[in-house]
């Protein structure tokens, strides 16, 4: 009974992660990034590479020079059994995000035992950010996450059985989280110089069994396959221009992101409004309810589990020391540090809650070594007290996410978020014959996906606009667009572009070329607050 009780409490804290995800699935419009992998599904011919496979003819592998197509691969099957909806997008990397829970769960019970695992367990499970960057993996994260936490499982599986299938599984997810998006790098890089400080022999005894080296080497080969296959056809692409450094403002920026991606109100902000622009329609009671609530909770936006998850940092090889667990406590310090500071000092990384929860889960396991030493050396009352720290810190959590929720429903979603694309795309829907051009970022994709790929687009209108100053070819594809009778402009309103000036940019080369501009319709959200503006232009 005492081996089935954390495992069923670790089963319920992924269901509880599950239920908490489907809660807040609705209420923002799909992303621009959370559907960047759609063209691997839908629109292959745009994909950065390809692969010729027997049979299978030509297989796009990797979507931007540092993505790769394997999230397309993943939903490909789901969208072609279940159609385009928010669930079909948004619940398998929800699961996804539950699975890394659980592996997690595993990892550290192997490390640290059963309570400290269940402990740590039910701090991630309720992290903020760490579940609505699963829930709307925009990062993408979610595969990440499953790589990290699987590869983790298995090199601890191999470092305490010593079986070559758990060194190979260890490097093929390794391998596999590379490929997914090469910044996986980061965690990987700061893990290998980590392996090589802490567990220098164990390395010269992998490398000199064949067997093992074999395994390893075999097991990230086919892992990263169309990633290696990639860089070595030209000439390592997605390494180009990465050695350029930030400096000493922008790395404290990105500390301050950290800080608040571990005390959760990173997304404050970007994923929710803090103000709301208009009373929501259609209120229900739960809403209400959930409202009520949160005002009761006094609307908290900081968690306390992001000075517990810090200290853990600092204090789990020290109290681990005396200790088996030393070493695999060193390890993910020295990981973590190494990672960061990879992501601090690249220019345009790391300045993001997407970029700074690619460290996760590592905190928290350091957080379940930190409390398996206490258990281990400390006395019932001290446990006791470390147990309630860690389930304050968890209640503290998922008042945040209450925080959230009311944010979300009083005040909505920010624009790149918006529940208006739906709209947008019943109204294109409603207009025979006519086609859609999606002049600023945040449009395209949108259309795509609820429309369901069927609304005539321009290819990559997003981005034409702002080049027709001074690229002359995307000049005579914006003529060509205004040219077509057929052509609808979306832009975001006024004040509200992601491109800066897109709108006042597009109505000034129309002008600029004789014709004359009509608003055909404004497209508000859910709150009232107009987003898209639709355009048509006459001689």
């Amino acid at each position: 009974m005492r081996k089935r009780l954390p495992v069923a409490g670790a089963l319920l804290l992924c269901a509880l992660f599950v239920t908490i995800g489907l809660l807040f699935l609705p209420y923002p419009g799909a992303q621009y990034d959370e559907l960047l992998f759609l063209n691997g599904v839908v629109r292959p011919q745009v994909a950065e590479f390809w692969m010729e496979l027997p049979r299978l003819g030509r297989v796009p592998t990797m979507q931007m020079t540092y993505l790769g197509t394997l999230k397309a691969l993943v939903y490909a099957p789901v969208f072609r059994l279940w159609g385009f909806s928010d669930w079909t997008l948004r619940v398998p990397a929800l699961v996804l995000g539950a699975v890394s829970v659980w592996l997690f769960f595993l990892t550290a019970r192997r490390l640290g035992g059963a309570k400290a695992a269940l402990a740590a367990a039910a701090l991630l499970a309720t992290d903020a950010c760490y579940l609505l960057t699963a829930v709307f993996d925009w990062g993408p994260v979610v595969i990440q996450h499953v790589c990290l936490t699987a590869g983790l499982y298995a090199m601890v599986r191999f470092g305490q059985e010593g079986r070559a299938r758990w060194l190979f599984a260890g490097a093929f997810f390794a391998g596999l989280g590379v490929w997914d998006k090469a910044l996986f790098l980061w965690v990987l890089g700061g893990f290998g110089v980590g392996v090589l400080l802490v567990y220098p022999r164990d390395v010269w005894r992998i490398a000199r069994d064949r067997r093992l080296a074999g395994a390893a080497v075999l097991g990230f080969v086919l892992g990263a396959a169309p990633f290696l296959h990639y860089n070595l056809k030209t000439g390592w692409r997605t390494f180009e221009g990465n050695a350029r450094r930030d400096d000493f403002s922008a790395v404290f920026l990105k500390a301050v992101v950290l800080d608040r991606t571990l005390d959760g109100s990173g997304l404050i902000g970007y994923l929710v409004r803090e103000s709301p622009e208009g009373p929501p329609a259609d209120l229900t009671d739960r809403e209400r309810g959930f409202l009520g609530v949160a005002a009761r909770l006094g609307m908290p936006r900081q968690s306390w589990q992001a000075l517990l998850l810090v200290v853990a940092l600092a204090a789990a090889p020290l109290l681990n020391w005396r200790s088996g667990r030393r070493k695999p406590a060193v390890l993910v310090s020295v990981a973590v540090a190494l990672a960061w500071a990879q992501m601090a000092w690249t220019r345009e990384a790391g300045g993001s809650v997407h970029h700074a929860i690619l460290l996760w889960p590592l905190f928290h396991l350091q957080a379940a070594l930190a409390a398996a030493a206490v258990f281990e050396r400390a006395g019932r009352k001290a446990a006791v007290a470390v147990l309630a720290v860690f389930a304050g810190c968890a209640v503290s959590n998922a008042a945040v996410l209450s925080t959230y929720m009311a944010h979300m429903i009083a005040c909505g979603p920010q624009t790149v978020w918006t529940d208006a694309s739906r709209t947008l795309v019943q109204f294109l829907e409603a207009q025979p014959g006519r086609a859609a051009f999606a002049a600023d970022w945040g449009i395209l994709h949108e259309i795509l996906f609820y429309g369901k790929n069927r609304i005539p687009m321009i290819g990559h209108a997003d981005g034409i606009v702002l080049q027709s100053d001074g690229n002359p070819q995307a000049a005579r594809e914006l003529e060509q667009a205004l040219a077509d009778p057929k052509q609808l402009f979306i832009t975001f309103t006024e004040g509200r572009d992601v491109f800066p000036d897109t709108r006042k940019k597009l109505i000034a080369f129309a002008e600029a070329r004789g014709y004359k501009r009509r608003c055909v319709a404004l497209i508000a959200d859910r709150h009232g607050a107009a987003v898209f503006e639709i355009h048509e232009f006459t001689r």
